[in-house]
């Protein structure tokens, strides 16, 4: 079956949250998602605490591995006493007691009326827990790519603060068939329940720090319509000649394999993207 995934956004000291199940991470966690546009509009509003939280963390005694009352409270949204194996007992009668605090708001058609189509990739997503800050007009520069559907072709990203606050074992299926070589696919996680915000402004004391997620096939899709080929058919990723790069991770690791680029062949009028080894 997989797992599946929920959005929460929440208010830790008003015991708001507003929680909408997400489906598989990679079926869901796209820029034109409603999960997606809803989270980033209630990050416009205020600053709430995020988690992409997963199923997987009610199993096999994933609890003992969290030591976080933040990320705790927000697996409380979603979970009870009743979805737990083989878990710390403390944390999750923590969690049952939680869980019925929380006052649960839907924001979906408000967030739907404020972007209409897709997410607006502007200002700044910042991490007050770490002092961090994204830049989303960069980062949507580096991940956009086309993703192709039965009724038409969508220009979109996987989504910063999925991968970002995901709980765990989300974004190796994003990026199970590879990634460009500027994903920063280390950074998955690692902002998981902390608290966050939209901002038009980048606080002189938060650090910037790059972050970008593509996978390989539909960044190679974009940055072909885009930008085209070079004279050996190979994808191109700029206007002055620069070669699109991706690799493949391992499954196991999640280290990297070697890097390639990707040449298209076309016959039939059918396109095919076939990997070059560098």
């Amino acid at each position: 079956m997989g797992q599946i995934f929920h959005a929460i956004a929440y208010d830790i000291e008003n015991k708001t949250c507003c929680v909408m199940e997400s489906d598989k991470f990679h079926a869901n966690c796209y820029s034109f998602s409603g999960a997606v546009k809803s989270i980033h509009y209630l990050l416009r509003q205020k600053a709430y605490n995020v988690m992409w939280g997963g199923d997987y963390v009610a199993i096999d005694g994933a609890l003992n591995d969290i030591n976080n009352n933040d990320v705790l409270l927000g697996i409380s949204v979603y979970k009870d006493f009743s979805d737990f194996e083989r878990n710390d007992y403390e944390k999750v009668k923590y969690i049952d007691e939680n869980n019925k605090l929380w006052n649960k708001i839907n924001v979906w058609n408000d967030a739907r009326e404020f972007f209409g189509g897709d997410v607006k990739y502007m200002g700044f997503l910042l991490n007050h827990t770490q002092k961090l800050a994204v830049d989303l007009f960069d980062f949507y520069g580096q991940s956009k790519s086309i993703k192709i559907y039965r009724d038409g072709e969508y220009k979109m990203a996987i989504d910063a603060i999925p991968v970002l606050t995901e709980t765990g074992g989300g974004s190796e299926m994003a990026f199970f068939d590879g990634i460009s070589v500027e994903t920063t696919e280390n950074l998955a996680g690692t902002w998981c329940g902390n608290l966050l915000q939209i901002s038009d402004d980048l606080p002189k004391e938060y650090s910037l720090i790059n972050c970008c997620f593509a996978d390989i096939w539909t960044r190679a899709e974009y940055l072909y319509q885009t930008f085209g080929l070079n004279e050996k058919g190979l994808i191109l990723n700029d206007t002055v000649g620069k070669l699109f790069e991706a690799t493949r991770l391992s499954v196991i690791r999640g280290s990297r394999g070697l890097s390639c680029n990707i040449k298209v062949e076309i016959t039939d009028e059918k396109v095919r993207y076939i990997p070059v080894m560098i």
